[in-house]
């Protein structure tokens, strides 16, 4: 990872955390962005790390309307309510339709995301961001964003999720 400050998650994706997750990302259940932001929020307070602002990871617009919902926006509103931070001028963008993730090895994720993300808005003028997705495998997604971020002039970036895949 090259563009990542650093990288957190609050638990391993495994047991009930895999089916909450799985059930927030896919079959609705968007009532769970608050309990899970509560975790992210918890492991943050105790590792000491802060920010300026949050930013999710964005979906596609294709993906954003076949799944009605983007779940690490949702878990990015409720970080910045839990910790009064806020939200940049302008929005991180995925300007290419990548495939899922799922099933591809290390090499093939970042090479599937590289490039695909941009940031549209004001400059961010060094601040430091929290980058938030719903679980973590590789990083690699996350990675790609956050190289769009420090492209626009952001300083550290570090991201955070729900959950981490041990790979």
């Amino acid at each position: 990872m090259k563009s990542l400050t650093r990288l957190r998650s609050a638990v391993a994706y495994e047991g009930p955390i895999e089916s909450a997750v799985h059930r927030f990302k896919y079959e609705g259940w968007r009532r769970l962005s608050g309990p899970l932001a509560q975790l992210i929020a918890e492991r943050l307070a105790i590792e000491g790390l802060a920010a300026r602002c949050v930013i999710a990871v964005p979906l596609h617009p294709a993906r954003l309307r076949q799944r009605g919902y983007n779940q690490a926006e949702l878990l990015a509103r409720e970080l910045r309510k839990r910790m009064t931070l806020d939200a940049p001028e302008g929005e991180l963008v995925r300007t290419v339709p990548t495939p899922p993730q799922v099933g591809r090895d290390r090499l093939r994720r970042f090479d599937n995301v590289r490039g695909a993300f941009s940031w549209r808005g004001a400059g961010l003028e060094g601040d430091s961001i929290l980058l938030v997705d719903d679980v973590a495998t590789t990083g690699a997604t996350l990675d790609a964003c956050a190289s769009a971020l420090r492209a626009a002039g952001s300083g550290p970036v570090t991201g955070v999720s729900i959950a981490r895949v041990n790979v």
